[in-house]
């Protein structure tokens, strides 16, 4: 849940919030809708992670500060269930909910960022 399902939700949040192009933010909706209503669907996040190198590598690193997180706190918990309800299948709520939000988080901040920089040299003039 926290190194697959979560930081595939933080990679499509940050393309609905600011896609690198136009196209991205419909990919992205119905990719984290299923993502936090159902649990699975990690798929969702495949075309952004393919198209750009930083993505990819934004999802490694975010998978290993959730699994940071969940070793931290000793979570023991489930994935295949809705995002909500995740937390109360664990044996460490609060920890789970933590490591949750740390691992989307830092997807969508590194997400973010590689699309703020797509962004920026594709509207660079050339010379």
């Amino acid at each position: 849940m926290v190194g697959l399902v979560m930081v595939s939700a933080g990679i499509t949040f940050a393309a609905v919030l600011y896609p690198r192009r136009r196209d991205d933010r419909t990919l992205a909706i119905p990719g984290l809708f299923i993502n936090l209503v159902f649990g699975t669907f990690v798929e969702a996040s495949y075309p952004f992670m393919l198209a750009d190198p930083l993505v990819m590598a934004g999802a490694i690193i975010s998978a290993g500060v959730g699994g940071i997180l969940v070793g931290y706190y000793g979570v023991h918990g489930t994935a295949y269930v809705p995002s909500i309800a995740a937390p109360a299948l664990s044996n460490h709520p609060l920890g789970f909910i933590i490591s949750m939000l740390g691992a989307a988080l830092c997807a969508a901040f590194i997400t973010l960022l590689a699309n703020f920089l797509s962004r920026k040299k594709a509207s660079k003039p050339k010379q």
